[in-house]
């Protein structure tokens, strides 16, 4: 049902007790309390409410999942791994990909490119390189990923893949 006062709710009551029809209780409350103060088809929703025997003023409960705890879980989610897409966290939680979308930014994360580094090396790998007058270049495609962080933070470093990929020597 619409959200409309509670004393328009007793007004639409009073005039399905009196035996109008819907459209006669939107009229005459919008003659006493204003136009636009409630629509025809607000009245025909309650009218079918009060048909049914329900005579509460109330709300009805919602349906759907519980937010908070959606948002937790999303928190989590999101914690363990940053490079989760919409996709993959709406079939998680079980909801639209354009909620996720809304809440990890209500929660004031960004979607930001991770930076690539040649290979995960020790401090051992790193006195070992040698320069030379050739290089060899590997030929893969590599992706990058997005990942969900807070604005002013990087994202995290990810090694490229592969440490033996296909490699084809260029002369400088």
């Amino acid at each position: 049902m619409s959200e409309i006062p509670i004393h328009i709710r007793h007004c639409i009551l009073y005039e399905f007790q009196l035996g109008n029809n819907a459209t006669t209780a939107a009229r005459n409350i919008c003659a006493a309390l204003g136009e636009g103060a409630v629509a025809d088809r607000t009245c025909r929703d309650w009218f079918k409410r009060f048909r049914e025997g329900d005579m509460s003023l109330e709300d009805r409960p919602k349906s759907g999942r519980p937010l908070d705890s959606d948002i937790e879980r999303l928190k989590v989610l999101i914690e363990d791994n940053p490079r989760l897409t919409t996709r993959e966290l709406s079939a998680m939680l079980g909801c639209n990909q354009s909620i996720i979308d809304r809440h990890l930014h209500e929660m004031g994360k960004v979607n930001k490119l991770e930076t690539w580094v040649p290979h995960q090396l020790t401090s051992n790998n790193i006195q070992q390189i040698v320069t030379g007058d050739e290089k060899w270049v590997p030929y893969v495609n590599h992706t990058r990923k997005h990942q969900w962080v807070n604005p002013g933070d990087l994202p995290e470093p990810e090694p490229k893949n592969g440490f033996h990929p296909k490699k084809l020597m260029l002369s400088i």
